[in-house]
């Protein structure tokens, strides 16, 4: 090809065609751009393509991030409602009561153990990483699921950093209630049924506890009432994360089928 045009060129060269010369010439540059430019566009399209791919495929990992996120959450927001909200509950209503209650019940006892109880807020976040550090999450048309996207993390975040100041609290008050309270094992279980924490060998573990002294120890009132309140926030907080991954799914399917 490239023989061709130079034939062409040396003919009209030969010829004093120079005008000729100069419009074919012309042409030929015109050819050249428009070769280059047809091969850049070519070329963005093939980038262009691969990106909307990668990000398709961060996306889809960003959906199995959330998926395992959401089974984590549900846990924990589970057994804080059910038990350790519930267990600090019931000592800060049993810690301003005078009714008589009878010894080593178990409940009480277990409220004991579990009031200042406050699970790891943790979550999965190599697709977000990922996302953020490269020039895909720009790409992400939709701004409503980019705000959700950075809510949902940022959410976890104040979570975390709400718990942590929480901490001192939890471990003073769980110091301050060990006063009151000695965990006993049945010593006829075997070692293997009580090394086994997973909830099954509770029923080996009982609590005496000294009401009286409990109640008289009037310091604890404000404590175990942030308690209540430092369960009630994280549960507040995990509602908020859900109602945003609930959202962010629907929005990946809606926007990329996913």
């Amino acid at each position: 090809m490239i023989k061709f045009f130079r034939n062409i060129r040396k003919s009209l060269l030969m010829e004093n065609k120079t005008s000729k010369y100069l419009k074919y010439a012309i042409g030929e540059i015109v050819l050249v751009v428009i070769g280059i430019l047809i091969a850049l566009q070519v070329n963005n399209w093939n980038e262009t393509r691969k990106e909307k791919k990668r990000l398709h495929h961060v996306l889809l990992n960003l959906k199995q991030d959330l998926k395992q996120d959401s089974t984590y959450f549900m846990n924990v927001y589970e057994v804080e409602k059910n038990l350790f909200l519930n267990s600090s509950e019931i000592l800060f209503k049993e810690h301003g009561s005078s009714v008589i209650r009878i010894e080593h019940d178990s409940v009480l006892g277990q409220s004991f153990r579990f009031a200042c109880f406050t699970p790891n807020i943790k979550s999965i976040r190599d697709a977000y990483q990922e996302l953020i550090n490269s020039d895909l999450f720009s790409q992400i048309k939709s701004d409503l699921l980019k705000e959700n996207i950075k809510a949902y993390y940022t959410q976890i975040d104040f979570l975390q950093n709400y718990s942590e100041q929480a901490y001192p609290l939890c471990n003073q008050l769980i110091l301050d209630l060990s006063h009151y309270y000695t965990i006993i094992i049945d010593i006829e279980t075997e070692a293997r049924d009580v090394s086994d924490f997973s909830g099954a060998a509770e029923n080996v573990f009982s609590t005496n506890y000294d009401l009286k002294g409990f109640r008289e120890d009037k310091s604890l009132n404000p404590k175990l009432y942030d308690m209540v309140d430092i369960h009630k926030d994280r549960l507040g907080g995990l509602e908020i994360i859900r109602n945003l991954s609930n959202e962010i799914v629907a929005l990946l399917k809606k926007e990329y089928q996913l």
